[in-house]
């Protein structure tokens, strides 16, 4: 596996593969990942806000994470996206992708990293994720997302 920051022109149309492979996101949510992928692209991570890092099997991107520093706030981070392609999951690429954020974070000068995923049935597997990483639990805003879909809200302290 490779791993790295600097995003090709063609890793946009890999983030919606990604996601859509998973099953887990609607067309509008991939749509805004692509658009992220899009600024960084076009900006870079420092001008955009975006830091990605994709990773790569066999020349081929098979995951990604998505995140930056928070507006307006000392020393926190938002995790935007972390997906892994469906084929590839359960090999371990979700735990490192993790890993490389929180030494990105701390490197940056940051100390939280602040996690929101939906609260439908269909999560509870990130959110286990999340949970067996080490994240805390801070927040359940109930039918944010709408009925029956909380926005669930971790935090990594870093």
């Amino acid at each position: 596996m490779k791993f790295r920051k600097q995003l090709k022109e063609s890793d946009i149309l890999a983030v919606k593969e990604i996601l859509n492979s998973t099953g887990f996101f609607y067309d509008f949510e991939v749509e805004i990942a692509a658009e992220l992928a899009q600024e960084n692209f076009a900006k870079g991570e420092e001008l955009s806000g975006y830091i990605f890092i994709i990773v790569e099997k066999d020349r081929k991107p098979v995951a990604f994470a998505c995140y930056g520093k928070t507006p307006c706030t000392a020393d926190s981070f938002d995790l935007y996206w972390i997906a892994v392609h469906q084929n590839q999951k359960g090999s371990g690429i979700g735990k490192i992708l993790m890993k490389m954020i929180e030494e990105d974070v701390k490197k940056l000068g940051g100390k939280n990293i602040w996690i929101e995923t939906a609260g439908r049935i269909l999560y509870n597997p990130t959110r286990k994720f999340y949970e067996n990483y080490g994240c805390e639990l801070i927040a359940e805003l109930p039918e944010f997302y709408g009925k029956d879909d909380s926005k669930i809200i971790y935090l990594l302290k870093v």
